[in-house]
């Protein structure tokens, strides 16, 4: 995404005079700084350097940039996207993904946005481009790069469930900036509406039982064999080792949560949710940001969508929320989600890299998708 700030009295540089260059670990402090300035969260040191040097794909690679900058003649840097490898398979291809994150340039140098996007854009290495979390700032590049929307999900569109309405009407309101004394008879207006909702069932057929845990263990290595073995879908690498590297800062802070699916010993389903909150208007949001099913029935996701919403009332959490899937998924969200909203923009667009047009060509059928947001940087 590009990130957007307050005005600077600072002047613009000529254009000559900056140059773009590959990132290193010892940028953090600066590039924690242009992301402060302009809106966005920055990831402590250990957590960012943890998208790299925890990474198992980026682990397997000889060499590999963790991203670019811009850099003035002060030696100040003004621009930054990072640059997140991961490892994908498709019937039977073991194929390498680059992601960006955290496209930010300083307003004064906006015109190093392209040139920036270019290094990311023609690195060498990579089969597939996934960046998932672009946003409307970003569309123009990824159109003038002549990026695709992925082809299955609406990834435009977001369904919702409130499981605060006094606080999240109290966001909203706030958002649009009406008066907070509404809060509560928008709350109030919005549970009427959702009490003639049915709720949601964690009954499952005998045998079967739902757990919530906080690691990934040996059962996903055999659930990733099992899923990859079958499917013919392009499917990110959900190895426990990826998983639990995905997922380790969220899950030791408690801001994610595993709920799992199983017969016995093995692992029938899981769905991980994950804290991504509106900070800027006090919004706490959890969202279902990956479902997975070794027998296929995206009915599972009732059971789980219960247990995390029963959690979500617990911690006072505002609202949960899930964007995307694959239409056998979405059919049972919309089904179920009493709220739906739209987004200002897709999110999700791929690029297949080294003229492989047979891969291209593939990619423009939505059955050979099953997209969630842990594809790239989605929910990192």
């Amino acid at each position: 995404m590009i990130a957007t700030a307050k005005p600077s009295a600072q002047k613009p540089a000529p254009v000559s005079r900056c140059r773009v260059r590959e990132a290193a670990f010892a940028d953090y402090a600066q590039i924690a700084v242009l992301e402060s300035r302009y809106g966005m969260l920055p990831k402590p040191y250990e957590a960012w350097t943890h998208l790299w040097e925890g990474n198992p794909t980026y682990r397997t690679l000889a060499k590999w940039s963790i991203g670019w900058v811009v850099e003035n003649p002060a030696g100040d840097i003004v621009g930054h996207i990072a640059n997140i490898p991961s490892h994908v398979e498709f019937k039977g291809r073991h194929l390498l993904a680059a992601s960006g994150s955290g496209l930010v340039v300083d307003e004064h140098y906006r015109s190093y946005a392209f040139p920036l996007f270019s290094q990311f854009f023609n690195q060498s290495g990579a089969d597939i481009i996934l960046n998932t979390s672009v946003n409307a700032n970003g569309m123009n590049l990824h159109q003038l790069f002549h990026f695709a929307r992925v082809p299955s999900g609406a990834w435009n569109r977001a369904v919702f469930w409130i499981t605060d309405y006094t606080n999240f009407a109290s966001r909203m309101l706030q958002q649009k900036d009406w008066p907070g004394l509404l809060s509560y008879p928008a709350a109030a207006a919005l549970a009427v509406k959702d009490v003639f909702r049915p709720s949601l069932e964690t009954t499952l057929p005998e045998g079967l039982k739902i757990n919530i845990c906080n690691q990934f263990d040996e059962k996903f290595d055999d659930f990733w064999r099992t899923l990859s073995n079958h499917s013919s879908t392009l499917l990110s690498v959900r190895s426990r080792e990826t998983l639990n590297w995905h997922f380790q800062f969220p899950l030791s802070q408690g801001t994610a949560w595993v709920a799992t699916i199983t017969q016995g010993s093995t692992l029938l389903a899981y769905a991980v949710f994950l804290r991504q909150d509106n900070n800027e208007v006090g919004l706490q949001r959890m969202r279902l940001v990956d479902f997975q099913s070794l027998d296929g029935n995206a009915e599972h996701l009732v059971p789980m969508l219960a247990v995390a919403l029963q959690k979500c009332r617990e911690q006072k959490i505002h609202m949960l929320e899930a964007i995307g899937f694959a239409p056998d998924k979405q059919r049972v969200l919309t089904r179920i989600a009493p709220h739906q909203r739209e987004l200002p923009c897709w999110l999700y667009f791929y690029k297949v890299k080294n003229k492989d047009k047979q891969l291209a060509e593939e990619l423009k059928d939505p059955s050979a998708w099953d997209p969630t947001a842990f594809d790239g940087d989605g929910s990192l």
